[in-house]
């Protein structure tokens, strides 16, 4: 598969132009142009690079890349080990940071909701003046500790959930990753759930005086399933071969 025909896919699939982000979208570090085998993964790092060279990938597909507009503009440290690795390699890295989180199939945000039997989607979470996420609804009325648990099974068992909503979840509030100032929109959308991936001293507080349930289940945990459906569109459509790589994050 020709590299800049798979990026000019993907850039298109995602609608990478759609919505202002604030790192760079698409390909990140040109390798070899003839694309054999990608491993994705959460966030680009030495370790998944190390094990892209062990797999024999010369393509490496993110959520988290490598570059960020508030980063400092030297080559040293963790970055120069980092590019050494994929200049060494001939291996190229591909980030998708907000477009992979917002889209409406592949998207960490749908894909959410359907692990968790959600339906009636709608979007949620206005980040300059566009949705990036959705709000949906269980099917029947759910005991909370029922739906924490599910929670817990498919997406992250040590989450941290402050239990001050009501008894049964009906309305739930999705935005991965590093998210908790979302939760004022959840309470104006009349959630009875939030779930995103970190929290804040403050939130504690605010869930309880505000009443409603707060779920942090992992910034890392929560951003996996897109990279890793974009990996099965990919290995579907082009008969190339795609291996998720979790690398461990507690955060």
């Amino acid at each position: 598969m020709n590299l800049h025909e798979l990026t000019q896919f993907i850039d298109d699939y995602l609608d990478i132009d759609a919505i202002e982000d604030s790192c760079p979208r698409g390909l990140q570090v040109e390798g070899a142009l003839d694309v054999t085998k990608i491993v994705s993964g959460v966030s680009a790092c030495v370790e998944l690079f190390n094990e892209a060279v062990a797999r024999g990938a010369n393509a490496i597909l993110v959520h988290h890349g490598m570059f960020w507009d508030s980063d400092p503009k030297v080559v040293r440290g963790s970055l120069k080990q980092r590019l050494k690795i994929l200049l060494d390699n001939d291996i190229s890295l591909l980030g998708y940071h907000l477009p992979l989180d917002r889209h409406p199939e592949v998207g960490n945000n749908i894909q959410i909701a359907e692990r968790l039997d959600l339906v009636d989607p709608e979007p949620f979470a206005d980040y300059n003046g566009k949705p990036i996420s959705y709000i949906a609804k269980t099917k029947d009325p759910v005991p909370v500790a029922d739906f924490i648990e599910m929670v817990k099974d498919r997406i992250n068992p040590d989450l941290r959930h402050h239990a001050f909503g009501p008894d049964e979840i009906n309305d739930v509030a999705i935005l991965s990753g590093g998210a908790p100032r979302f939760v004022r929109e959840a309470l104006d959308r009349g959630a009875d759930l939030f779930l995103t991936g970190e929290d804040t001293e403050s939130i504690y507080h605010l869930s309880k005086e505000e009443e409603i349930h707060f779920v942090s289940a992992g910034h890392h945990a929560t951003e996996r399933f897109g990279v890793i459906a974009l990996g099965e569109l990919l290995a579907r459509k082009f008969d190339i071969e795609v291996e998720f790589v979790d690398i461990p994050n507690p955060i």
